[in-house]
């Protein structure tokens, strides 16, 4: 055959074998600061959304290449390689620490040109760093984070944890690791929480007292370790990065109470809620619908009712039942929970069912530990305000 035939015939082949290629961009990106309006303090930048292809931008490393005050740029150092991408819609989650630039160079005006460059897909947005004026910041105290004090672990990193205290907003994080010999450390960091976001320097102490030792009058050292960042936007979990490190996911420890097997195959698993609780945070628009007291006292029982083991070879799923009451034991509802879990992150969501409508739950109960709770109102609003909804604690 005459070579520029078989050229001519090649080439509709060629093209015909070829994959179509999916030009991956931010279009379905959103992007918002944490918190809101950092001024000239420190903040994350949050970029998440659909990525076209599974070589997404979520699990590379964001590194900020430049920060003069006015811009930042963003760029993305390569951790995780892929041989071929596959064109399979796929979510992804980016968060860049911008605390270490903003202690070199503060932000100089209200407004900041975000630009974030993955791989040739540009991402340009200006956010404001103040609150505009129209805004009503004065509701921006409602926006304060309370992470659930107590022990944190990694399923990422083991032989080491997080303890967290909090009193208001002032929070202290001691770091449970080890030093380099594999002697324990004592690491702490304080400061204040800001919306959902925690930003402190870390310090090593040394040259006290032995525990039960007498006391010597000794005078502890506290030397620089490093720094800390933590975005507490989701119930029971604190996304933790330590320097120049990735953020790491850690989540409450559970001891002390039992926990149950629920969901398709028993894969979820469920901090028991009997004991007695207490609302502790209340909000709701009255009218037209109120707030949580008119639904519920200030206090309340849960009760365990019953147990649906899950099996996975006949495809039963797990579900524990329990009967919520006053202290007087008079019956409010019946909370259920199956397993399922709110679409935003991965706590536990229980259903409160009351007399008025067994079909749809009035409230859900949303799992942030051991032992607290956040209940929103899980039936259609129809009509304008703010739904009721709050926390609620354990007191046993």
């Amino acid at each position: 055959m005459n070579f520029s035939i078989a050229k001519r015939l090649a080439i509709p082949l060629l093209v015909a074998l070829t994959p179509t290629v999916v030009l991956a961009d931010f279009s379905n990106s959103q992007l918002q600061i944490h918190p809101q309006y950092p001024g000239n303090g420190p903040f994350i930048v949050e970029v998440s959304g659909t990525w076209p292809n599974d070589c997404h931008p979520g699990e590379q490393k964001p590194v900020v290449e430049s920060f003069d005050g006015h811009k930042v740029v963003i760029r993305y150092e390569i951790v995780v390689v892929h041989v071929t991408c596959n064109d399979r819609e796929t979510p992804y989650r980016t968060l860049v620490d911008m605390s270490g630039a903003v202690r070199e160079t503060p932000p100089l005006g209200d407004t900041l040109d975000i630009e974030i460059d993955y791989q040739g897909a540009m991402l340009q947005r200006t956010v404001d760093l103040a609150c505009p004026q129209e805004a009503g910041c004065e509701s921006l105290a409602a926006n304060l984070q309370k992470p659930e004090t107590g022990l944190y672990n990694s399923p990422e990193l083991t032989n080491q944890g997080l303890l967290l205290a909090r009193q208001g907003a002032a929070t202290g994080i001691f770091p449970l690791v080890y030093d380099a010999s594999g002697a324990n450390a004592w690491l702490f960091s304080g400061g204040q929480m800001v919306e959902n976001t925690f930003f402190a320097e870390i310090l090593r102490l040394s040259g006290g007292d032995c525990f039960g030792c007498p006391p010597t009058g000794a005078h502890p050292q506290m030397l620089p370790a490093g720094y800390i960042s933590v975005l507490a936007d989701r119930p029971g979990s604190l996304l933790v990065k330590v320097n120049d490190g990735l953020f790491t996911e850690y989540r409450t420890s559970v001891f002390g109470f039992a926990t149950f097997r629920v969901g398709p195959a028993g894969e979820r698993e469920l901090v028991d809620l009997s004991g007695r609780w207490a609302i502790s945070e209340n909000q709701g628009t009255n009218p037209p619908l109120g707030d949580l007291t008119d639904f519920f006292p200030g206090a309340f029982v849960i009760e365990l009712e019953d147990i649906v083991k899950a099996n996975a070879d006949i495809q039963q799923d797990g579900q524990v039942s329990y009967l919520v009451s006053d202290l007087s034991g008079n019956p409010l509802g019946q909370a259920v929970c199956k397993g399922q879990t709110d679409p935003t992150n991965n706590t536990n969501v229980c259903e409160y069912i009351d007399p008025t409508d067994a079909a749809q739950a009035l409230f859900l109960f949303k799992q942030d530990g051991p032992s607290s709770m956040t209940i929103v109102y899980g039936r259609p609003l129809g009509t304008e305000g703010i739904e009721p909804r709050g926390k609620a604690i354990r007191l046993n």
